[in-house]
């Protein structure tokens, strides 16, 4: 029997003194500005700073009134060019006037104001339906 004793003694002696030692392991809690610099806004202006940014206008001015490296004016891209309209047959082959390119395999007809339906055909377009 005083072997058991130990031996029951034991777990229970750690079961008390485990959540004493986890406390103590804890640090206490940082202040919020020890991890990072405090931040303070920067003073106002003074005259002084007016003065000297007149100053830099002024420069920017005269620098502006000087003429250009370049005697050449910039250079202009082309602006981009109409696709043809393609022309628009009918069923039976014959051309149409007034037909509009509406978009991909459709033509808006401007008399009715019905859109059809075409297919690629040669060098146009032939109405489907």
């Amino acid at each position: 029997m005083k072997r058991m004793l130990p031996a029951i003694l034991l777990p229970a002696l750690l079961v008390l003194l485990s959540p004493t030692t986890a406390q103590a392991q804890l640090k206490p809690a940082a202040a919020p500005t020890a991890t990072r610099a405090v931040r303070l806004p920067p003073p106002s202006r003074s005259h002084a700073d007016d003065n000297s940014q007149a100053a830099a206008n002024a420069r920017l001015q005269e620098r502006l009134r000087q003429p250009a490296l370049h005697s050449e004016p910039a250079a202009r891209p082309k602006p981009l060019s109409k696709p043809q309209a393609r022309p628009v047959y009918d069923g039976k082959g014959r051309a149409l006037q007034g037909m509009q390119q509406a978009g991909p395999d459709r033509v808006l007809d401007t008399r009715t104001g019905r859109y059809h339906r075409t297919v690629p055909s040669g060098d146009g377009q032939r109405i489907v339906d």
